[in-house]
């Protein structure tokens, strides 16, 4: 259970795209010139209002609208989405209520100075945007439509208008190297925004890229290279300022995200949309379907548009374990204790304790957290936990 009181999140899942990236196995549909985007915008708003009790004990609130691609919206329709969304979190509580975080996805080739001023005067005050890669190549590879000039031009504009900017980063793409791994580092680096997300590709099942990998037609980075680039990140971004709080996440200091930290603290959270998932902060998660024409449907008829589970006790458990473990911070050990009891927290050390002699953990001021040899194996060693 949550113990980060009044603490909460609002994720909208805006599930279109221009074009679908090779690696991506979120849900989302390729835009059409007939897509009707005031009917999804009404019903994502519908869905947040017929939520919003789910957000009554919330006073810190972060928004995240993501997806998909959100900076496709038309900015009319994403203003007016911002304003209700600031509306209903802001009605919702019965106290004051402070909207902390607002955060926008944009891709590159979407960011024009019109379109910044006016999710600036929307109310946007953080902006992460899908960079991957300074290297044209490397972009080609895994289906993205811009290149590094437009990167360039994008954080130009964003940069005149936002003090809090994020850029994605990906390493182990196909035909990447170290030398270029080092030459895209050299200009995130450089241009310094305030965090950095670095995701190791990864080969999911039921995506383009894993049929082009099992028709030989794409190469699977060496395991033994990627640990070598997850290395060089870290120590290149570490040197520059930035701190690691999560797996994949670097800040500056203060600059940690709100909303994402909120995810593996265990702060509850209301998402809507297609495919958006929910959680109480104590067992229910919830998960919305997977179509958004039968989501629009379902909304607009007041059916139900979800399918929800209870968390068993063993399930909370190694839900703690797992999010505990992703950030930096590690498990609080005393905390393990008062909320599963004694023997819960002598069976996890007991688990832990060749790794910890192996070096992929350490315990320090009873926290139990994973050290930069085990981020690599971080899955496996989860696992081992449970």
């Amino acid at each position: 259970m949550c113990d980060c009181v009044n603490r909460g999140g609002v994720y909208i899942h805006v599930a279109v795209c221009r074009s679908k990236c090779i690696y991506c196995d979120f849900y989302s549909e390729v835009c059409h010139s007939g897509f009707d985007w005031e009917r999804y915008v009404k019903t994502l708003v519908a869905e947040l209002e017929l939520r919003s009790c789910g957000l009554s004990a919330m006073r810190e609130v972060s928004l995240y609208i993501g997806g998909g691609t959100p900076s496709l919206m038309p900015v009319g329709l994403l203003r007016f989405l911002v304003s209700e969304a600031r509306r209903i979190i802001m009605s919702a509580g019965s106290g004051d209520v402070r909207l902390t975080e607002v955060t926008l996805e944009v891709n590159p080739d979407d960011v024009t100075a019109v379109n910044a001023d006016v999710w600036l005067d929307a109310g946007i005050n953080r902006v992460s945007m899908g960079v991957q890669s300074m290297n044209d190549k490397e972009l080609r590879s895994i289906g993205r439509r811009h290149d590094a000039k437009k990167v360039m031009e994008a954080y130009s504009i964003l940069r005149q208008r936002f003090g809090n900017l994020n850029l994605d980063l990906m390493f182990g793409l196909p035909g990447q190297t170290l030398e270029s791994l080092s030459s895209t580092l050299d200009v995130f680096t450089e241009l310094h925004p305030e965090h950095i997300s670095a995701y190791s590709l990864m080969y999911e099942e039921r995506t383009a890229l894993t049929r082009l990998r099992d028709l030989g037609r794409i190469k699977e980075t060496d395991e033994n290279l990627s640990v070598a680039m997850f290395e060089m990140v870290n120590e290149r971004l570490r040197k520059a300022g930035y701190m690691r709080y999560e797996i994949s996440n670097y800040a500056l200091p203060g600059f940690e995200s709100r909303h994402n930290s909120a995810y593996w603290e265990g702060v509850p959270y209301v998402g809507v949309g297609p495919s958006a998932h929910s959680f109480d902060g104590r067992r229910c998660r919830r998960w919305n379907i997977s179509d958004i024409r039968a989501y629009m449907l379902a909304v607009e008829n007041g059916e139900k548009c979800h399918e929800e589970e209870m968390l068993s006790d063993k399930e909370i458990t190694e839900e703690r374990i797992m999010t505990g473990l992703r950030t930096a911070k590690g498990i609080d050990i005393v905390r393990f204790e008062n909320d599963f009891g004694k023997a819960a927290r002598v069976e996890l050390l007991d688990k832990a304790a060749s790794m910890l002699g192996e070096g992929y953990l350490k315990l320090d001021y009873n926290r139990l957290s994973l050290t930069d040899k085990g981020v690599m194996l971080s899955d496996d060693i989860i696992v081992d936990l449970f």
